[in-house]
């Protein structure tokens, strides 16, 4: 049972400890250099995308389909309604 206790401690120590160690270090190393790095990216992609659709609605999109809306209900009021 001692000889089973001291292989355990041997491979913890020499081989499944430094083997968990290193993949550790390779796990942080990867999403602190890469992973982080294109979350920022790809966050401010879209924060800057977001705020671009969020101008063209504003000025463009907007008030261009309430101008198409203002057309549309004066043409139903004054003609549609009253020649039909």
């Amino acid at each position: 049972v001692r000889f089973v206790g001291r292989v355990a401690m041997w491979l913890w120590h020499n081989v499944f400890s430094p083997v968990f160690r290193g993949i550790a270090a390779v796990v942080t190393w990867w999403w602190q250099n890469i992973v982080k790095r294109y979350f920022a990216l790809g966050r401010t992609a879209f924060r800057l995308v977001a705020t671009v659709a969020r101008w063209l609605w504003h000025n463009v999109l907007g008030p261009v389909f309430r101008g198409i809306g203002k057309v549309i209900s004066w043409w139903w009021n004054n003609i549609v309604k009253r020649y039909f």
